[in-house]
């Protein structure tokens, strides 16, 4: 008997997770579809009235991007992250009765692959910083401010 009702309960589950999934998935189609006619209503009402219709850009609703500081912050996390990971799974498995130190650097072996990460944030900052400070630079003939202007050319 108790076992059937672990059967039972762990079906009733899995059947009402599915079922979440399929309504939210109904969902999501049904409420892109009355976007994309509203949209359309839009788009054909300026039209009517003769107006351009230009609707807004997605560029408005995206992100931002990111600068190169976050690269920096992201390292840093990254590497922090991976010292601490480190510290703590090598000092556990030190700590252990029998530990030695060789098992406790295997053990913190694991936080390289983060601390690759890290590394390559760390990396890619530094030589983003480098380039933008190079280009930057102004030739020394012409300090200060220079703006090309328009000539039309001459008739003949």
């Amino acid at each position: 008997m108790n076992q059937f009702l672990q059967q039972l309960t762990n079906n009733v589950l899995v059947l009402g997770l599915a079922l979440f999934a399929i309504v939210l998935g109904f969902f999501s189609l049904i409420y892109l579809n009355k976007r994309r006619k509203m949209l359309h209503r839009e788009r054909m009402a300026a039209l009517i009235k003769g107006l351009h219709y230009a609707g807004v850009a997605q560029d408005v609703f995206g992100k931002a991007k990111p600068g190169v500081t976050n690269h920096l912050l992201s390292g840093l996390r990254w590497l922090l992250g991976a010292i601490g990971l480190g510290g703590a799974l090598g000092g556990f498995t030190f700590m252990q009765p029998g530990g030695t130190l060789f098992e406790a650097g295997r053990s913190a072996l694991a936080a390289a692959v983060p601390a690759a990460i890290g590394l390559a944030h760390l990396t890619f900052y530094w030589l983003s910083g480098r380039k933008k400070a190079t280009a930057t630079v102004r030739p020394a003939s012409r300090p200060g401010f220079y703006m090309p202007t328009y000539r039309p050319a001459p008739r003949s």
